[in-house]
């Protein structure tokens, strides 16, 4: 599945704000009370962090929302090593959700094959889809960004300055 797809589900379910910094402080007085370094633990703060800032849209719970986001991103990405003990992300998430969008191609009298999807460029600038890149280590957005700026210009697909993203 495209990782626009993805993310526009958790944009949908979980009504994703732009993607400022926020206050920094979790909430969820049950994932601060476990253990920092457990993987349920990281888990929590890592959808704490996915849900910071959004309110639920009209017939969606925040318990779905926090199932959705802890089923589909926090949950593999522990399992990948990716969430940091304070649920920050590394931006292995953001660079295997990326690898891992399927497209079709086909040749004249050829059946259909998937493969990867090229990076999309509108105008000549690269669009990223910067949902996940707001709960990333900041130091490590900006090197993702300056990589992929010496092939062009780069921008957020919801407007967010680049320079806004990531987590300390």
């Amino acid at each position: 599945m495209d990782v626009r797809i993805y993310l526009g589900l958790l944009i949908f379910v979980a009504s994703v704000s732009a993607c400022g910094s926020g206050n920094g402080g979790l909430h969820d007085t049950e994932s601060s009370a476990r253990s920092s370094s457990s993987p349920t633990g990281r888990i929590d703060r890592c959808v704490d962090r996915l849900l910071q800032g959004t309110a639920a849209r009209d017939g969606v719970s925040k318990e779905a929302a926090r199932r959705y986001a802890r089923k589909t991103y926090c949950a593999r990405f522990e399992q990948k090593g990716w969430i940091y003990k304070d649920g920050a992300l590394s931006i292995a998430a953001q660079t295997w959700l990326e690898n891992g969008a399927k497209c079709a191609t086909a040749s004249e009298g050829q059946p259909a094959r998937t493969v990867p999807c090229a990076a999309e460029r509108s105008g000549g600038v690269l669009i990223l889809g910067c949902a996940l890149l707001r709960i990333v280590r900041r130091s490590e957005v900006k090197d993702y960004v300056d990589r992929l700026e010496k092939t062009g210009p780069v921008k957020c697909d919801d407007g967010t300055a680049l320079d806004e993203l990531g987590v300390p």
